[in-house]
């Protein structure tokens, strides 16, 4: 199982990662970069945390595996 420092920052890096491509979004649309931003980062993060949830929910527990998969399934929401 995953230590949770070790989901902690995976998450901060799905988070960043998605935040960053959209301020220019965000600008071309009118809305502040920090919203874009906040918004971008928070659907892939939630995203994540929705799959590590149904993983735990049907094993009991989150492998490394599970972790790998859901974040590179969240990352690309």
């Amino acid at each position: 199982m995953p230590s949770p420092t070790q989901i902690i920052s995976r998450l901060i890096a799905v988070f960043i990662a998605s935040a960053i491509p959209n301020v220019g979004v965000g600008a071309m649309l009118d809305v502040s970069a920090l919203h874009a931003c906040a918004m971008a980062g928070g659907v892939a993060v939630l995203g994540v945390i929705q799959q590590l949830a149904v993983a735990l929910r049907d094993t009991g527990t989150i492998t490394d595996e599970e972790l790998d998969q859901a974040i590179q399934k969240g990352g690309k929401q």
